[in-house]
Formats: C-alpha cells, structure tokens, sequence
C-alpha cells in the first residue's frame, strides 16, 4: 500500500536524503556534478514540505511541496533507481495531486530534469514557463511545466 507520508522523523530525513543522493545527485546525473547539501535551508524553509513515498510502510520515493498560496511548486521528485518504470511515480504523481486538492492548490509547477519529460507529459503536465529565474544551478537544464489541478489551465 503506497502513501505519502510527511518527513519529520530522523528515520524519514535520512531516507529522504538517500534516496535523492542516489537518484536526483548521482555521479555523472548532470553535465555537472553536484554536491548534495542534506542541511539545505529550502527543506525547512516556511510552506516547503518534504514527503516520502512509501510502500507498506518502506520509503521508495521523494518529493517536496514547496506551497505558494493556490499554487505548489513540486521539487526534488525521485524513486529509488532499482523501482523506477514500475509504476511508482504515477502513483506519486496522484498522491501529490491528492495532497495539493486537500490544501486547496489549483496548479503545480515544476521544472523537470530532461529525462524526465516524457513521463510528465504522459501524466497530463504541459510545457509553460513559469518563472525563467529558477532556470540556474541544479536546475540550468530542466524544462517548466505546469499541471492545473483545479479549474482550467491555459498556456
């Protein structure tokens, strides 16, 4: 059984970062390698909320909800390597909608790695630029995209 459990125990916070070190920062991800900073101030910044991803009860995946009034911008999306195309990040990907609804939220925004697209577009997300200035560091590469959630989305 997959939920989306809030990180906040010792336990949570390290499987969190593990699993982001071996997807998100692993050696040769990027053109440029990374150096992964498990103290980052966005993990604990007001409205940024991490999850796991957990199956019967085993952290699988990650993702944080950085919320932002009626909009919730979706971070640092992972599932471990040896699980990835079995259909875990579909489920993510509604759960993370499921918890955005609760918390009224009408649109997510990310800004997906380039490998990653096609899975994005395959589970209702469009290209739209949403804010160019995030575009730098880790995330020089990605592309925008933009899932309404509530109402209608026009790009």
């Amino acid at each position: 059984m997959h939920a989306l459990r809030r990180v906040t125990t010792p336990a949570d916070w390290a499987a969190m970062h593990a699993i982001r070190r071996a997807t998100l920062f692993a050696p040769g991800r990027r053109k440029v390698d990374i150096v992964y900073d498990e103290n980052h101030p966005d993990d604990h910044a007001e409205g940024h909320v991490p999850f796991v991803l957990v199956d019967d009860g085993e952290p699988i995946g990650v993702v944080r909800l950085d919320f932002r009034g009626d909009i919730a911008i979706v971070r640092l999306v992972a599932i471990l390597p040896s699980l990835q195309r079995r259909g875990h990040g579909r489920l993510l990907d509604a759960l993370v909608i499921e918890e955005a609804r609760r918390r009224g939220v009408k649109e997510l925004r990310l800004n997906s790695a380039p490998d990653a697209v096609g899975f994005y577009e395959k589970t209702g997300w469009v290209h739209g630029d949403w804010d160019p200035a995030e575009l730098v560091g880790i995330g020089a590469d990605c592309v925008q995209m933009i899932k309404a959630i509530q109402g209608s989305f026009k790009p």
